[in-house]
């Protein structure tokens, strides 16, 4: 059994945080999350909670169902968080990690200490997107859910020109391609 099946047992509803100013690494990993429970956990409500995105992202599947104001009479099974190396980070959302009933934190920023209950916090890596690619069940992984990842991934090293490119990374993006995604595009675009 793996940590997500594990901290998913019990649950039925799921809230996706990331950070405040969303980039693609961010937006990437949230939706990567988002489509990966809803493809694969149809009994879950997931809701992802993020300030407003570039219309520039507007091709990943689930960008349109993004909320984007805090919902105060909201509560959640789980809080998932994503690519925000603390609370503070999470801006206006962050009352949906203390008010959850457990919590989960992915994250590849060295400064994490480790916001949530489980904590999956690979310094090492490129991207969220990256650490998401090491967590989640490769035979799980949709062409929407690999598109979200890839974007996470070019967004944070710069379409691989960054130092925090490693074999790993590019690993994880050939993958990515090999599912069907419109690899180029996404760069172009």
């Amino acid at each position: 059994m793996g940590i997500l099946t594990d901290v998913l047992k019990d649950k039925k509803t799921v809230a996706i945080l990331g950070h405040v100013n969303p980039d693609g690494d961010c937006i990437g990993s949230c939706l990567a999350m988002y489509n990966y429970l809803t493809e694969n956990y149809g009994e879950l409500r997931v809701s992802v909670y993020l300030e407003p995105m570039g219309a520039k992202f507007g091709y990943l599947k689930g960008y349109g169902q993004v909320k984007h104001g805090f919902e105060p009479e909201r509560t959640f099974d789980l809080c998932i968080t994503l690519d925000a190396s603390d609370e503070k980070r999470l801006g206006e959302f962050a009352p949906y990690l203390k008010m959850a009933a457990d919590s989960l934190c992915i994250d590849h920023h060295i400064t994490n200490q480790g916001l949530a209950r489980v904590n999956v916090i690979a310094g090492s890596a490129s991207s969220t997107c990256e650490v998401i690619y090491g967590f989640l069940e490769k035979d799980k992984i949709s062409t929407a859910a690999a598109a979200c990842i890839y974007t996470g991934i070019i967004h944070d090293t710069n379409v691989f020109k960054n130092s925090n490119t490693t074999a790993k990374t590019m690993e994880a993006a050939g993958d990515m391609m090999s599912r069907g995604i419109p690899f180029s595009r996404i760069i172009d675009e």
